[in-house]
C-alpha cells in the first residue's frame, strides 16, 4: 500500500494535508508493462522452433511447453515493480521454460513437479556442467559405440559405397478373423516418397491392396508387378481403424486382430554422409535387423490401463518392451551401461544418461513416418500415443545426415544447450535436487539458485512469505495426459511407473472424472499451498486455454476458494498453429494470461487485455476474462451463466459444428 502527500507549491490546510496523507493508491498489474503485440510475434516464431530460440529443453522430452517469449516479458514486467533479485517460484514445472526464464535473468528459482521424469530432467538441464566435459565424454562414447553400430547397423548402399541404415520400416501383419488369410496392413497405398515432397519428384514405394511393396509413381495408378492390382497412390487401407481382406472382402476393425499381430521388415533407409536412399532390404539387411543376436535382458514393465496406454492394449501391447524391436533395446541397454564409463562427474553422467533414455521416444513398433518428408514422429507425438500398421524403427546412435531423436543429435543439442546457458548464466549453477516434497526442508530458505522439488505442489519446501513471484503453467484439464506418456521414459529411467497420485488432471482411468470436482479441490489445495508462500507483495501469474467452459469454471472456482482474487489479464500467442497437431482444428494457438494477488483491502486497479487482432478465439478468451476478472467476488450460480455463455461464442459453436460434419 503506497500513501502519498501534497507537494502543491501553497500552504494546504490540516484538512487537505490529512486526506492527501491517506490517498491510497490502487495495486497495479505488472501485465500492464507487456507489449502483447511484441511479444506475440515473438512467441510465435519461438513456438516455430523452440530449440534454436531455448536450447535446454531438448535435454529431455515435455509435452505442451509455452514460450520464453511471454514468461520472460512477465518476469521482466515485474522486476519493473520489484527490483532486484527475484525468487520465482514455478509449481508446475513441467518442461522447464520459466526456471529457464528466470535463471537466465539472474533471479532464483523454485521448481515443482509430481512427475519424476520432469523433476529428473529439470534438474540434469539446470545443472547441465561445462561444454568441454560432455565433449570430453561424448567422444569417448563414439569411441566405444562405433563397433556395436557397426555391427547392428553397418550396410553397402547401391553404389556400392559404404554407410550404415538410418531407417527400418515394419509393417504389422495379421489374420482376418473370418478367412484366416495372413496380410501386411499398410495404412497407405503411398508407403513413401523416395525425396522430400517439395522436390516435386514423383517416385515413391507403393503397396498394392494385397500388400505387395514395389516402386511406382505416386501421381497416378500403377499395376502391382507381382500380382497386376492396379494401384491407387491416394487410397487409404486403414480408415478408423477398419481393414478389408483382399481374399474374402470381410471387414475387421485392426483391435480384433491383435492377438495375431506380428511385424515385417519390408523397407530399409540407408545413409552415408551427404546421401541417403531408400530401398527393398536385403537377406543382411533384414538379418541385421530381426536376427537372434539381439537378446535383451532389461524388462521395462506392464502397461497400465490409462485414457491414452488403452490405444496400445487394445492392439496387443502389454508390455513397454513390446514398443522396441529386439536390436533397439540391446542398443540402449548397452548405451546405458557405457554413459556410466564415460566420465567420473555425476552431472555429466547423468546429462548424458538422459540423452539416451530420450531416444526412446522413438519406438520402433510406434514411430509413425511422415511419407511426404521422410522424417518419423516421436511415438506419444501430437500429446497422444501413436498407432500405426507401419512403424519405423531408428538407428539408435543416429548418422550425420538422417535421424530425429537419435542419441548422436541429442548429444549434439545438449553441446548447444550447455553452451548456451553457461552464456546466458556466466556460470554454473547452484541446483538444489531433485529434492522429495516429503522432505524435512520445508521451512529453510532457498540458498541455491535453484531447488527442483519432486511431488505434489500441495506442499511446497518453501517457508511462509518468501516467494516474489509464483509464475506456471498449470496442466490444462484433460488435454494432455502427462503421466501416461512419460511412462516409457520413466520405464527406461527406472524412475516410479503407473499413474501419478494426486496429478492436477481429468483422467477416467484414474477415476477424476470433469464434473466430480476432483481437478478443482486439486487445484484448490495447491493454490492455497502457493498464497502461503507469496510475499505481500507477490503475485501468482499464469497462463491457460482450454475450449472446455467446465475446465474454466473449475479453474475459477479453485483460486477463489484458495483467498486469491484477479488484478489483471491479458491474452498472447502461445502455440504454433502450423503444427500436425494443431492444422486443420479449432485448437487453442492463444492463452489467458492471469494475474492474481492475496485476497486483501488494498483496492485494485484491474488490468484488462489489449487485443492485437480480432478473431473467433480472442473474443472467446475476452469472454472468459470477464468473469475471471472477478475471482476474489464471484458470487451465486454463476458458473451457470459463465457455461451458457462460452457455449454460445463463435469458438466454440463452429467447433461443434465441424466435429459433427466430421465422418467417423
Amino acid at each position: 500500500m503506497t500513501v502519498t502527500t501534497s507537494h502543491d507549491a501553497s500552504t494546504p490546510s490540516r484538512a487537505s494535508r490529512r486526506a492527501a496523507k491517506s490517498t491510497v493508491v490502487p495495486l497495479q498489474s505488472p501485465l500492464r508493462h507487456l507489449d502483447p503485440v511484441q511479444i506475440s510475434a515473438a512467441a510465435r516464431a519461438e513456438s516455430r522452433n523452440r530449440e534454436v530460440h531455448l536450447p535446454p529443453v531438448s535435454t529431455y522430452r515435455w509435452w505442451a511447453r509455452r514460450t520464453v517469449a511471454v514468461n520472460g516479458a512477465v518476469i521482466d514486467a515485474v522486476n519493473t515493480d520489484m527490483t532486484g533479485r527475484l525468487l520465482v517460484s514455478d509449481i508446475f514445472a513441467g518442461g522447464g521454460v520459466i526456471p529457464l526464464a528466470a535463471v537466465m535473468r539472474g533471479h532464483q528459482v523454485y521448481a515443482q513437479d509430481l512427475n519424476p521424469w520432469a523433476a529428473d530432467g529439470l534438474s540434469a538441464m539446470l545443472g547441465l556442467p561445462a561444454p568441454k566435459r560432455l565433449q570430453d565424454a561424448a567422444a569417448t562414447l563414439a569411441n566405444w559405440v562405433h563397433g556395436e553400430v557397426q555391427a547392428a547397423y553397418g550396410t553397402t548402399l547401391s553404389d556400392g559405397t559404404t554407410g550404415h541404415v538410418s531407417h527400418t520400416f515394419r509393417v504389422a501383419t495379421s489374420e482376418c478373423t473370418a478367412c484366416r488369410q495372413r496380410a501386411r496392413m499398410f495404412p497407405y497405398a503411398l508407403v513413401s516418397l523416395l525425396a522430400r515432397r517439395e522436390r516435386g519428384e514423383p517416385a515413391a514405394f507403393l503397396a498394392c491392396p494385397r500388400g505387395h511393396l514395389f516402386k511406382g509413381d505416386s501421381n497416378r495408378r500403377c499395376a502391382c508387378p507381382e500380382c497386376n492390382i492396379r494401384t491407387d497412390p491416394a487410397e487409404a487401407y486403414t480408415p478408423g481403424r477398419k481393414i478389408v481382406c483382399w481374399n474374402c472382402g470381410h471387414i475387421d476393425r485392426l483391435e480384433a486382430r491383435a492377438e495375431t499381430w506380428d511385424w515385417e521388415v519390408v523397407l530399409v533407409e540407408r545413409s552415408r554422409r551427404g546421401h541417403r536412399e531408400l530401398a527393398i532390404p536385403t537377406n543382411a539387411e533384414r538379418e541385421a535387423a530381426d536376427g537372434p543376436q539381439w537378446s535383451p535382458t532389461l524388462s521395462l514393465g506392464k502397461i497400465p490401463d490409462g485414457q491414452e496406454t488403452r490405444v496400445l492394449l487394445r492392439h496387443s501391447f502389454e508390455y513397454w518392451e513390446q514398443l522396441y524391436p529386439n536390436r533397439q533395446r540391446v542398443l540402449m541397454e548397452r548405451l546405458l551401461d557405457a554413459v556410466q564409463h564415460c566420465s567420473q562427474d555425476p552431472a555429466v553422467v547423468r546429462a548424458i544418461t538422459t540423452c539416451v533414455i530420450g531416444s526412446a521416444e522413438m519406438a520402433g513398433n510406434l514411430s509413425r513416418w511422415d511419407r511426404y518428408y521422410l522424417k518419423s514422429y516421436e511415438s506419444m507425438a501430437g500429446h497422444r500415443f501413436n498407432l500405426t500398421t507401419f512403424a519405423v524403427e531408428p538407428n539408435v546412435w543416429g548418422t550425420q545426415n538422417s535421424g530425429r531423436g537419435t542419441v548422436l543429435r541429442r548429444l549434439a543439442q545438449l553441446l548447444k544447450a550447455a553452451s548456451w546457458l553457461n552464456e546466458k548464466t556466466g556460470r554454473a549453477l547452484m541446483v538444489d535436487g531433485p529434492v522429495a516434497a516429503t522432505d524435512t526442508i520445508a521451512d529453510r530458505t532457498l540458498d541455491a539458485d535453484v531447488r527442483v522439488v519432486e511431488g505434489s505442489s500441495e506442499r511446497l519446501l518453501l517457508p511462509d512469505s518468501c516467494v516474489h513471484l509464483t509464475l506456471t503453467d498449470p496442466p490444462y484439464h484433460d488435454d494432455v495426459q502427462y503421466s501416461e506418456l512419460s511412462l516409457p521414459l520413466r520405464a527406461w529411467a527406472k524412475l516410479a511407473d503407473g499413474q501419478l497420485i494426486g496429478e492436477a488432471v481429468v483422467n477416467a482411468a484414474t477415476g477424476q472424472l470433469a464434473d466430480d470436482g476432483a481437478y478443482e479441490d486439486i487445484l484448490a489445495r495447491i493454490f492455497t499451498e502457493t498464497r502461503r508462500t507469496l510475499r505481500g507483495d507477490g503475485h501468482l501469474i499464469f497462463s491457460y486455454a482450454n475450449r472446455s467452459p467446465q475446465a474454466w469454471v473449475a479453474l475459477f472456482s479453485a483460486l477463489q476458494r484458495a483467498g486469491l482474487r484477479a488484478i489483471g489479464c491479458e491474452i498472447v500467442h502461445s502455440e504454433n498453429e502450423t503444427d500436425h497437431a494443431k492444422r486443420g482444428v479449432r485448437a487453442c494457438t492463444r492463452d489467458l494470461l492471469m494475474d492474481l494477488v492475496p485476497v486483501g483491502n488494498c483496492p485494485i486497479e484491474q488490468h484488462r487485455p489489449r487485443v492485437d487482432k480480432e478473431s473467433d478465439e480472442v473474443d472467446f478468451l475476452k469472454s472468459v476474462s470477464e468473469d475471471f476478472l472477478l475471482v476474489g467476488n464471484l458470487k451465486g450460480d454463476w458458473q451457470e451463466e459463465f457455461h451458457l455463455r462460452l457455449s454460445e461464442t463463435s469458438f466454440l459453436q463452429n467447433l461443434r459444428s465441424r466435429v459433427q460434419d466430421e465422418p467417423e
